[in-house]
């Protein structure tokens, strides 16, 4: 952290700007700087989860927030935290949100829409971060331990811990948990278990339409590259989406979550169908062309009947989209099954 340590003296002093002088630590002219209403900060006692493993204490409500990646931007304004927001950042395009939710942002600054940048951050004077190893948080970079030092607290998406810690196996109770967990940390937890319990209802319909079923299709998620291709293995959200919409993941023994396979691998295990992830690079109808043109894969049967399932990147990645991209998936694979909304 010799970035941290050496940037902090300038960092702190911007945090303050409006504040008597600069010498008050983080945490203070963060406290100072929040417009919160006391009554609503102390709304509820201190609070403890636990985070990748760890423990980690809540002290009071967040009132001055930043998101950092399109899918847990999505998951805080799915809550209707939007309110808090003072920044947000890994988010390219306000398109690419669904339409009901880019007005909410209309006003928010746009921190950066790549890596997470220190200076940018702290000048927002936030008082919790939410983000995910790989998303934002970068070891040498910004972590939730760096931030802590700075007296500002901060959530990390579960799926994420797998860089960190070791996984029985990812699942879509892993998106439910962080919006449970939000809805703890902002006082609203009602508001959160009331949409879980929505997303929970519509997986049990759909698991009820697929039971019994015998044929499981092999599924090739395709992210990105032309030499190697960058995947799914058994840690990242399509796995649990994939085996929820009655298919199986061609790579499920990746032992990480985004990460790089191998063209060899694609053609041995000959996938019945290929998703898509539209993360911008290049665009859909582009990995689409490259896929169908690579000789390599001229056999595959995904390629001979063109059987293609494009997500988005934050229906991909942990967030409140992933149970209507799960039926999306499963009316592809079973269409005798789950039929078209």
């Amino acid at each position: 952290m010799q970035l941290l340590s050496l940037l902090r003296p300038v960092l702190l002093c911007a945090a303050a700007l409006g504040l008597a002088g600069c010498e008050k630590p983080a945490a203070q002219a963060l406290e100072t700087a929040a417009p919160a209403d006391p009554a609503v900060a102390a709304a509820r006692a201190p609070l403890r989860l636990q985070v990748c493993g760890q423990p980690v204490l809540y002290e009071r409500i967040p009132q001055r927030a930043v998101t950092h990646g399109i899918n847990i931007t999505e998951m805080f304004l799915a809550l209707g935290l939007g309110d808090r927001l003072v920044g947000y950042g890994g988010l390219r395009d306000l398109s690419r949100l669904p339409p009901e939710m880019r007005a909410q942002l209309a006003q928010v600054p746009d921190l950066s829409s790549q890596d997470m940048n220190l200076e940018t951050l702290i000048h927002a004077q936030p008082d919790f971060v939410f983000s995910g190893w790989s998303y934002g948080f970068r070891e040498g970079q910004i972590t939730p331990a760096s931030l802590a030092e700075l007296g500002i607290a901060s959530y990390v998406l579960s799926e994420s811990c797998i860089r960190k810690i070791q996984r029985e196996r990812v699942s879509l109770e892993d998106t439910f948990d962080d919006l449970l967990n939000l809805g703890r940390i902002f006082g609203i937890a009602e508001r959160a278990q009331d949409l879980v319990d929505g997303q929970r209802a519509e997986l049990r319909v759909l698991a009820q339409a697929l039971q019994g079923i015998t044929q499981w299709p092999k599924v090739f998620v395709f992210d990105s590259g032309t030499d190697i291709p960058v995947t799914t293995g058994r840690y990242a959200m399509p796995q649990a989406m994939i085996e929820a919409a009655g298919g199986s993941n061609i790579f499920d023994d990746l032992g990480s979550s985004w990460m790089r396979g191998n063209w060899e691998d694609v053609v041995d295990r000959d996938p019945d169908w290929i998703v898509i992830v539209d993360n911008d690079r290049p665009t859909p109808g582009g990995k689409k062309e490259f896929l169908l043109r690579k000789p390599e894969l001229s056999h595959l049967k995904a390629i001979r009947e063109q059987r293609f399932v494009l997500l988005d990147f934050a229906e991909a990645t942990p967030g409140p989209r992933n149970v209507q991209a799960v039926r999306r998936i499963a009316q592809a694979l079973h269409p005798e099954r789950v039929a078209q909304p």
